[in-house]
This record gives C-alpha cells, structure tokens and sequence, in this order.
C-alpha cells in the first residue's frame, strides 16, 4: 500500500463506523484515499474515494447548508477542509494553507478574533492549547463585536476538528442579566431617598473594616450621627422638608468627608460614618468639619430652617462589632445630653 501523505491520511475519516488509525510509521492502514478541491465558492473540502465518499460528502454538504463554521485540520496543521461559513468569518484567503497563515491575515486585516498581544505570542500561547485535550470548548471574542462558542475535538494522529457557533445573542443576555442582578444589589444595601448606603449594607461594611483593621494593625474609628430635633423640622415644615434635610446632609457628607470613609443612613435621622485608617483624633477633626460646615453653609434653599447635628466616636481597640457601636452609642448619648449640636468621643 502506497504512503500517503498528512493530507491523505484517513485517521479522521470513519470507515464502517470505526476511526482509521495510523501504522507507527505514520500510514494509514486500510484507509480511504483523500484528495482535495474548492466547491460552494470558499469552501474548502475533501472528497473521499470508496465506499466513505457518500457520507462524507452528505456530512460535508450539511455543513454547507446550515451555514455550519467548520475546520478539520490535519497532524501538520495544515487545512484539510473548511467550510464556507468558516472561511468567510476567518477570511480565508486563496492561498493559506495553515492555521499559522489564517491568524496572521486575521490579525493583519482586523478580521476574526480579537488579538491582545502581537501575532507571535498570541501564535505561541494557542500552540500551548490547541490539541491539548481530546475536547475542549472556549469562548471567542471577535473583531467586530460579534461572540462565538468554540469547540475543539482531538484526534489520533494529530487531528482535530473545530466547529464555530455564534452566541452574541446569548452574551448579550447574560451581560444584560449581570448588569440587572448588579443594579438589584447595588439597590439592596442603598438607601432610595440619600443615596448613601442603608443599615444593611453598613453594617457588611462595618465588620469587614474590623477585620481588616485587625489584619493590618491600623487604627479604625466609628461615628454616630443624628440630626437634632428632625422631628420639629418634620412637624413644623413637612415631611417633604425633612426629606430635604436629609438629602442634603447626605451631600454635604459626600463633599467633606474622604473617599475611604464610608457615610451610612442607618435609620431615620440617624447616619453611620465608618473611617478606616483613622484614629480617634483624625476622626475627631473630620467630624468637627462637617458639624461647623452646618452652621456655615446657606442650608436649604427654599426653605427658611437651619438644622444641626451631634456625634460620639469610639476608636477600635480590639473589641467586638458590638461593643465598638455600643460605644460609638454612648459617646452620642452624651453629645444629645450636653444640648446637641456637639460631639463627643469615648475616653
């Protein structure tokens, strides 16, 4: 029997339902003659001799009608055949022969996939993967935006098939299906009327700066908040007003107060101000900031009030969550019971 060539090997090829293997010379032992030609305009494809040729064309003209992105390759990596669907998304041009060929006119015209580093690299991490296991399925991100589903099948002999299917509709759901269950979490620990983060929220963030205080050995510091008297600004002005109060406490926060810190609603008029690598006395003088900038800025506009606030603040020495809020608590306790308007710090 004659020695055939890589592109005449029939390793891939069925014969009765079983794969034909190859001899340790690299022969194929009993297998059908392969040779190839162009047909359906790019389609490149084989034809079989024999009994084989029948299915093989009926598999290869299926293909074909469902627009199927196909590629067999051969042991050299060399195109045995591929479909018209294939060489129209990878732009397989006339005279390519190789993978090596179709990625570098990919990578030099913008076509197929996206490359995020220089064509060698990319060439040499592929090399790393392809044929690596008998299956492997992965993503591909493409060039014009567009997303596929890779399938990656291994052969005896250095054969490998690959099919290409399109997702993007599918990715584009389950990036809208991320960016809902984003929103739904984001909403979860966020107060609807400041914007600040809620009690829920707060209260996640508030155990893990402990932990990270302990882990680290930096100071942590805790303030409690609350408006004085919102009740009267409630009765005398409206709920509307109070609601303005509070929005606009929440901004004047926002502006003061450092990007690590973290400004909590954790119930009505009663704020939560969580600072990381601070110590008492740092904690002391950004409290002290936002408490005058009440007394200075204009207040509300359109409504003819002034409001005010009292703090307590308790640095971490080592104790639980709940002690370290127990006496943040206090130290407010005290504040409220000095006339408000005033902040006061554990000793």
């Amino acid at each position: 029997m004659a020695v055939q060539s890589d592109h005449e090997k029939g390793a891939a090829i069925l014969d009765k339902g079983h794969r034909r293997k190859p001899d340790d010379a690299g022969r194929a032992i009993d297998g059908p003659a392969i040779s190839g030609h162009a047909i359906n305009g790019r389609a490149i494809r084989t034809d079989v001799a024999g009994s084989d040729s029948t299915l093989v064309n009926l598999i290869a003209a299926g293909f074909e009608a469902s627009a199927t992105a196909v590629v067999l390759f051969a042991p050299d990596d060399t195109l045995a055949f591929a479909s018209s669907a294939f060489a129209e998304l990878y732009d397989v041009q006339p005279g390519a022969r190789t993978f090596a060929d179709v990625m570098r006119h990919c990578h030099a015209t913008g076509k197929g996939p996206k490359f995020s580093v220089d064509i060698d690299a990319w060439l040499l991490l592929a090399a790393t993967k392809r044929r690596s296991a008998p299956h492997r399925a992965f993503e591909i991100d493409m060039a014009d935006g567009r997303w596929f589903w890779a399938s990656e099948t291994s052969y005896a002999g250095g054969w490998m098939l690959l099919v290409v299917t399109e997702i993007t509709v599918l990715k584009s759901n389950e990036r809208m299906l991320q960016m809902a269950r984003d929103a739904a979490e984001i909403a979860a620990g966020t107060d609807s009327l400041t914007g600040l983060p809620n009690r829920r929220h707060a209260m996640t963030a508030f155990a893990e700066a402990i932990r990270q205080a302990d882990a680290t050995a930096s100071p942590l510091s805790l303030v409690l908040i609350d408006l004085d008297h919102f009740k009267t600004i409630n009765d005398r002005f409206g709920h509307q007003a109070g609601d303005d109060v509070l929005c606009h406490f929440a901004d004047t926060g926002k502006q003061l107060l450092r990007k690590t810190d973290l400004l909590a609603r954790i119930g009505g008029e009663e704020f939560m101000l969580l600072m990381p690598q601070a110590a008492r006395q740092e904690a002391l003088r950004a409290t002290e900031r936002l408490r005058l900038q009440l007394s200075l800025s204009p207040q509300i506009e359109g409504l003819d009030l002034t409001y005010t606030m009292s703090a307590g603040i308790a640095d971490y020495r080592g104790e639980t969550p709940e002690n370290l809020f127990q006496k943040a608590d206090r130290a407010l306790y005290r504040a409220k019971a000095r006339g408000r308007d005033c902040i006061d710090m554990v000793d």
